[in-house]
């Protein structure tokens, strides 16, 4: 029969598995990286834009 030596309180936190970090890491890169993607490019105004107008329609 085996018997269990577990003095240390933090000896449990070592066999956890990556998966709830990674779950966490995850949504935040994303996120990181669409505001880096928005920063430098995202959605530019748009310009307006001058047409000419002839002479003769001003008055209409």
């Amino acid at each position: 029969m085996k018997i269990k030596r577990s003095n240390s309180m933090f000896e449990s936190s070592r066999r956890r598995r990556r998966l709830p970090i990674i779950r966490l890491v995850f949504p935040v890169l994303v996120v990181a990286v669409l505001v880096l993607a928005w920063q430098r490019g995202g959605e530019k105004p748009q310009t307006p834009v001058e047409k000419a107008i002839p002479a003769d329609r001003l008055g209409q």
